[in-house]
């Protein structure tokens, strides 16, 4: 019996949502730059490119739990909604962000 492989990519997608919540919640004023974001998503072991990033944070603004905006030099910032601080900590679950530990 051949079993299906693990989806890898889609579990990093999830934990990449994740991680970049969780890091927003810690964040002053909840607000990151994505390069930062990125940063933190390599030092937890998620490989991430800057386009990777820049999708999850698209996802996470169409799910309403995070806001982004462009600087004036075109830097992409994030700012957590009250919702994605809900996911971030585990106190909701939405589909598509991977639930943190206990």
């Amino acid at each position: 019996m051949i079993s299906a492989p693990w989806p890898v990519k889609q579990v990093e997608t999830e934990k990449r949502r994740l991680e970049i919540l969780r890091c927003l919640n810690a964040a002053p004023e909840y607000t990151l730059q994505a390069p930062i974001l990125r940063q933190h998503c390599v030092a937890m072991g998620i490989p991430s490119t800057n386009d990777q990033v820049a999708a999850a944070l698209e996802w996470l603004e169409e799910q309403e739990l995070a806001c982004t905006r462009r600087t004036m030099a075109r830097v992409l910032v994030a700012t957590l909604t009250a919702r994605g601080a809900e996911v971030a900590t585990g106190a909701a679950t939405t589909a598509g962000v991977a639930r943190p530990l206990p």
